[in-house]
């Protein structure tokens, strides 16, 4: 990669003529010149090294009502004009001057303030540069602000869509929650258009298995100078809450109100033989820790027989073992394979013996 960089970098930019020069496959070529552009790396310190050309702003946001963290960082836009018809009610318009369209808003409120800043793997997701100069940080405080999102309408309910045109699970449920309590909300969305039959939209497990997999992928190759560990700890950290979120999801499970207690973090210990200082350690994480929602889950099926829980559970303790600790990168590379084979098992509808367990 450093030669083709430095070749780049004195005006060579034909990937024909640079595999002529190097004698490499043009293939080859083509594929680190795409992997330059999409990371915009270039060469430094007279080819010694690679750095990331420029830096990028962005705003990321967290969903306070879930805890979820946006799958990408969003660009600074101007507010959005909203006319409030009562507490919870709002119209906007979006379009051009000649073709407005008139949006007929639900605002889902919460009590969660706090715990709101990303966490160094949660930003980890946003970089996969290696590169000890670039960092991926927070550069102002948190503010609250409200995201419209849409929403549509199938056989089976209400779907909230992220900025990935996939459902926002946790959301989704909290949204047909209030549809069922509220006679109000059931009314607005009774006016949501029912969507027309077509393929259903990856799941935000499958898009984040997708991402994961993708990234092994170029880890095959050696491309471990581009994709730090710490981001692909990230893609970890994600695909194993988007596992939880999908089996919640499925088993039509209620939303989680409040943190796991000593007794419960004592009896999943003691059902999957982990050790009780790190279901402790996992009930004190923030909400949106994935190790918080496996164990989240496992307290509501304690006395399940899933396989698929056993394996989740291998999966978020061998997670455990390596997050921040400065794991080789194989080590990394092994966790995700066995994360994406977790995550299919669960896509694939297939499970074995179930026994009780309480919802």
């Amino acid at each position: 990669m450093n030669t083709v960089l430095r070749i780049r970098q004195a005006g060579e930019r034909d990937a024909a003529r640079i595999a002529d020069l190097l004698q490499l496959p043009e293939d080859l070529i083509r594929y680190l010149l795409a992997t330059a552009d999409r990371e915009r790396l270039d060469a430094a310190n007279f080819g010694q090294s690679i750095v990331a050309s420029r830096s990028t702003v962005g705003w990321v946001y967290r969903d306070a009502a879930t805890g979820e963290l946006w799958p990408e960082p969003g660009e600074q836009i101007e507010p959005l004009e909203i006319r409030y018809s009562g507490s919870f009610r709002g119209k906007f318009d979006t379009g051009t001057a000649g073709r407005r369209t008139r949006i007929d808003a639900l605002l889902l409120d919460t009590h969660e303030t706090g715990g709101l800043r990303p966490t160094a793997i949660e930003l980890a997701r946003f970089s996969r540069s290696e590169d000890a100069q670039k960092r991926t940080v927070v550069i102002s405080s948190g503010e609250p602000c409200l995201v419209v999102s849409p929403v549509t309408k199938d056989k089976t309910g209400l779907a909230v869509l992220t900025s990935q045109d996939s459902p926002q699970l946790s959301l989704g449920r909290l949204l047909n929650s209030a549809v069922d309590r509220y006679g109000s909300v059931a009314k607005w969305a009774r006016d949501v258009p029912l969507r027309a039959e077509e393929a259903q939209p990856k799941s935000p497990l499958a898009l984040a298995l997708a991402e994961l997999s993708e990234t092994l992928g170029l880890l095959r190759f050696g491309e471990f100078r581009t994709v730090s560990p710490t981001h692909l700890a990230g893609l970890i950290d994600l695909s194993l809450g988007r596992w939880v979120d999908q089996y919640r999801y499925e088993a039509g499970l209620a939303a989680v109100v409040d943190p796991p207690t000593d007794e419960q973090s004592q009896d999943v210990a003691e059902r999957f033989s982990l050790n009780p200082t790190i279901t402790a350690r996992w009930a004190a994480a923030p909400r949106s820790d994935c190790r918080r929602k496996v164990l989240e889950l496992l307290v509501v099926r304690l006395r399940s027989g899933d396989p698929r829980l056993k394996a989740l559970c291998v999966a978020a303790a061998r997670y455990d073992s390596c997050a921040g600790t400065g794991s080789p990168p194989q080590e990394l590379v092994d966790l995700g394979q066995q994360i994406v084979n977790v995550g299919q098992l669960l896509l694939s509808g297939e499970e074995g013996e179930h026994g009780e367990g309480e919802s």
